[in-house]
């Protein structure tokens, strides 16, 4: 069984979201794209923003166990809704990856999405090496 080692706690109510910790406070509003007041963040971006640290780290992590660094790399996210037939929406993720100075960017990606936690959370990611 595995051994929990982190939790993170946050709580939102209309309009924002905070952590227990208090270190994230945000304004948190659809977007106007969806009919939204816009103006501040939203779950999209903070959706994208945890997976693109999430796989920043895991790289870091995988990179250190060849004896190298992540310096020059980059992760972009990007979340996009779509509609369904049905009531709702469906999420579609993607990640494109930057490794200018990995000796074995192939590797080091692979070894970093089998670490990080949210992207096994999230089936169909799309993850290019750029």
């Amino acid at each position: 069984m595995p051994t929990n080692l982190y939790t993170a706690t946050v709580t939102a109510v209309p309009g924002s979201v905070k952590s227990s910790d208090d270190e994230l406070s945000v304004n948190v509003h659809e977007p106007t794209e969806l009919g939204g007041p816009g103006g501040s963040t939203n779950p999209e971006q903070l959706m994208a923003a945890a997976l693109a640290s999430c796989l920043i780290e895991a790289l870091r992590i995988a990179a250190g166990t060849a004896g190298e660094t992540v310096d020059g790399a980059a992760v972009e996210a990007s979340v996009t809704l779509s509609d369904t037939d049905s009531v709702g929406y469906s999420a579609g993720f993607s990640l494109r990856v930057s490794l200018p100075d990995s000796e074995n960017p192939n590797d080091t990606l692979s070894q970093a999405m089998s670490i990080c936690p949210f992207l096994k959370a999230v089936e169909g990611v799309d993850v290019a090496l750029a």
